[in-house]
Parts: C-alpha cells; structure tokens; sequence
C-alpha cells in the first residue's frame, strides 16, 4: 500500500495534468475559453501548492 504522502503526490500530479489538459483543449479549441482558462489554471495552481505543500521538510 501507498503511503499517505504518496498518496498526495500522486493526486497532485494528476490535478497537475488535468488542468494542462483542459488549458490545451480550450486552447487549441480557440474559441473565447475564459472559463476552460480559468479552471485549467485553478486545477495546476491547486495541485502545484498541495505538491509544495506535501514536499516541504
């Protein structure tokens, strides 16, 4: 079994992906895409500071 801290990791990096997924797909969709945007920017800003958070000493 995983272990708690890996288990965060893991989840971090998959937030990480879907929000580059969904920034790309709105991206190359290339119409308005505020709101794919902004949640594709929260989902890689909110794993990113729980990856920092989970890696820190």
């Amino acid at each position: 079994m995983m272990s708690s801290g890996r288990r965060a990791m893991v989840f971090s990096a998959i937030l990480i992906a879907m929000g580059v997924a969904i920034v790309a797909r709105t991206v190359s969709l290339g119409v308005g895409g505020g709101l794919g945007l902004l949640i594709g920017g929260l989902l890689i800003a909110g794993g990113a500071l729980r990856l920092y958070l989970v890696t820190r000493p």
